[in-house]
């Protein structure tokens, strides 16, 4: 695992590490990485070897010749062996610009890309093993990366204990690591935090975030492709519309969203140790932050189960002239075929009932198109005996969503 450190050090600890996985007790000491990877690709000549470098970023930054070794040696002689090099990294910026981008020595010289996803709902729930509600709890605030969800693993804890603990200490796992990201991906993590936690406040248009940081919006847009190429933001608009000036920029990363939500405006006072305030926030509106969250589970589930040939699935919002006010629909997508799919998304402590399957589809007819129509509905709470007796919709309990992995 490459490590922040000197050039001396890497090597020795590289060293290290060839040593204990090619040999049993002799310890070999390389000179360069070049030699690393001359030893490597003479011992695979005639037998796979896998060499896997985990946080690459840290090695390139320590032996600034390792990439340049690495692509003299690709070009010279790794082709006539048996050896496979896997690079591994989470600074993104930097695994798509410094090695993968045009000016790296590395560029066109990869076999395989893979980037990472997150965990599924269930697979959360299997890793922090509560019931299915934190589960969901759990999911919504750490986007299912395994390493935080580690962090509210113990079923024993109640989790608004885990949450304060690991949230709103400042010693907590969570309390600087969005502004650790950002300093890590960024030059400018200050300016980047400052403009997500006016995105967080419902600023979502680049000429009011301009105007409220004093900032042209040339470098507005700047920061949003960035924060966009992180994965932190999206612009994203309503189903069916591609116009830009109806596209809002919004938080898609969960965990700045909870971080600028519920710990950003509280810094003052969490840093005085002082936490009652922040935490009788969040219980007050952690359902709120949970039901947008859950809208994407919800996407996520329908995309897995359907028998449909989707091309096109998003929120949808809009006006309702009839009764003069705006609308809107959990999910909508479309197949292949030109059928649509409606569905709600209900994170509430009661059952759905007829009344909300009625709403969604006098909802749908504001959308055009659609031959063939279908309806979804998910809850947390279930759903009446009424509307499951009068089989309009498929229906997904929140127990079924959180059983899948």
């Amino acid at each position: 695992m490459g490590q922040l450190g000197s050039e001396a050090v890497e090597l020795a600890n590289l060293s290290q590490a060839v040593s204990r996985g090619v040999f049993e007790s002799a310890t070999v000491n390389f000179s360069s990485f070049e030699d690393v990877l001359r030893y490597l690709s003479e011992i695979s000549k005639d037998e796979r070897l896998i060499f896997v470098i985990d946080e690459f970023p840290y090695l390139a930054k320590s032996i600034v010749s390792a990439m340049s070794s690495l692509q003299h040696a690709i070009d010279h002689y790794l082709s006539r062996g048996k050896l496979m090099i896997i690079l591994t990294g989470s600074s993104i910026s930097f695994v798509e610009q410094e090695v993968l981008g045009h000016k790296s020595p590395l560029y066109g010289r990869r076999t395989r890309t893979l980037k990472l996803g997150p965990l599924s709902l269930g697979e959360t729930a299997l890793l922090c093993r509560r019931s299915a509600v934190e589960s969901v709890l759990v999911h919504a605030m750490t986007g299912g990366i395994p390493l935080y969800v580690q962090y509210f693993s113990d079923p024993q804890q109640p989790l608004f204990d885990a949450i304060e603990s690991v949230w709103f200490t400042k010693t907590g796992l969570l309390y600087q690591e969005p502004q650790f990201l950002l300093t890590m991906e960024t030059r400018k993590g200050d300016q980047y935090m400052q403009l997500l936690s006016l995105l967080a406040s419902g600023a979502t248009k680049p000429n009011e975030l301009a105007t409220k940081l004093g900032i042209s919006s040339a470098h507005i847009a700047a920061l949003l492709s960035t924060l966009a190429t992180l994965g932190i933001v999206e612009k994203r608009f309503p189903f069916g519309e591609q116009q830009q000036r109806k596209g809002v920029w919004t938080i898609i990363d969960p965990l700045f969203a909870f971080h600028l939500r519920f710990v950003y405006p509280y810094l003052a006072v969490l840093e005085l140790g002082k936490r009652s305030g922040a935490m009788k926030v969040l219980s007050a509106q952690f359902d709120q932050f949970v039901g947008s969250r859950f809208e994407l589970m919800c996407h996520r589930y329908f995309i897995e189960h359907t028998q449909r040939e989707i091309i096109a699935i998003a929120h949808w919002w809009g006006p309702n002239a009839k009764p003069g006010r705006n609308e809107e629909i959990d999910l909508v997508a479309q197949d292949i075929n030109g059928g649509m799919v409606f569905g709600e998304c209900k994170w509430r402590n009661t059952p759905v009932g007829m009344g909300e399957y009625q709403k969604l589809k006098e909802r749908s007819d504001l959308l055009p198109g659609g031959t063939e129509r279908e309806f979804w509905l998910f809850s947390k709470s279930g759903f009446t005996e009424e509307l499951r007796s009068a089989q309009k919709a498929t229906l997904v309990e929140l127990e079924e969503m959180v059983r899948e992995r």
